[in-house]
């Protein structure tokens, strides 16, 4: 039988995709490494990695296999956490993976409620893009993940937050509401590549990748895309939560004529967790702060994150 430590090693070297790279981060040397996958591959009657690929690959039995391996090690941290807590020293970490369009509002809102109900947990905020978050949970760098959904995942829980109103910033624009025809003669402002909110932006208002035409600017700034508008004219998207986090005039901010254009916000995370009672917390604390969309559901077009 394959011991824990083996298997630590082997899902190293499934985040990793390289034994030297996978020894350093085990704080082993590479031959040692090496030595225990083998060990492993032979125990079990197959091979686990295709070492014809670079990077390296598992192969179909190893992708079987996986989930497996995931399940012994969230086991056996369960079983840490219970002997912490028996002996009195437990202190939970977590850490959270969220893109920043969703940060820049919730995180200032709710920072201080979690310190206070949260005082016992070491609580890491880290600012992500949606593919490093489903990256990072998949390597167990974070314990829960939230961006725009929807998003399934046979071995990741999704948790939908609230629905989020999708707006359009564009002060040259007389009345409160716009259609998409009265945005083609304006100049698109869009956020980076990578942004799941660049994707619905330009899926929506059928931009081509093109449609930044002479001098332009794209970051991962959503704040500074407003003031690129208030001084040079064009548009961007806004979502909706922004309008209150900056006090923005409503006669900046227009609806879509005739529908209402939102994205889904979702937490993701472990199905099986020694940590769930506190994903949970940050789940619920989210979901009270954050009403969404008032109205009738079917009238709500939710634009996919990529």
């Amino acid at each position: 039988m394959i011991t824990y430590t083996q298997i630590q090693y082997i899902l190293a070297l499934v985040e990793h995709k390289n034994f030297q790279r996978a020894a350093a981060a085990c704080f082993v040397t590479q031959p040692t490494l090496s030595m225990q996958i083998k060990k492993a591959e032979d125990e079990i009657g197959t091979l686990l990695f295709d070492r014809d690929y670079s990077p390296l690959q598992l192969t179909p039995f190893g992708e079987k296999a996986l989930p497996h391996f995931r399940t012994v090690e969230d086991s056996f941290k369960e079983l840490e956490a219970a002997v912490q807590k028996n002996k009195g020293i437990y202190k939970a970490e977590l850490k959270m993976g969220i893109i920043p369009t969703i940060a820049d509002y919730l995180v200032p809102e709710l920072y201080g409620k979690w310190q206070e109900e949260l005082g016992d947990v070491q609580l890491e905020i880290i600012e992500l893009k949606s593919e490093q978050i489903i990256d990072h949970l998949e390597n167990r760098k974070i314990d829960i993940g939230i961006m725009a959904g929807p998003y399934k995942d046979s071995f990741l829980a999704e948790k939908v937050l609230f629905n989020e109103e999708i707006l359009v910033y564009a002060p040259s624009l007389f009345g409160d509401s716009v259609n998409l025809s009265q945005l083609l003669e304006l100049k698109p402002w869009l956020l980076s590549e990578g942004n799941c909110l660049r994707t619905q932006m330009m899926n929506f208002c059928n931009l081509k990748e093109d449609a930044q035409k002479d001098w332009s600017y794209e970051g991962g700034n959503l704040s500074l895309l407003l003031r690129m508008v208030d001084q040079h004219g064009g548009y961007t998207l806004l979502p909706s939560c922004y309008q209150r986090f900056l006090s923005l005039p409503n006669r900046s901010v227009k609806k879509f004529v005739g529908h209402t254009a939102a994205r889904q916000i979702i937490a993701l995370h472990h199905k099986k967790s020694s940590k769930i009672q506190v994903v949970n917390t940050l789940i619920q604390d989210i979901q009270q702060a954050n009403k969404g969309i008032r109205g009738s559901a079917e009238k709500i077009e939710l634009l996919p994150w990529k």
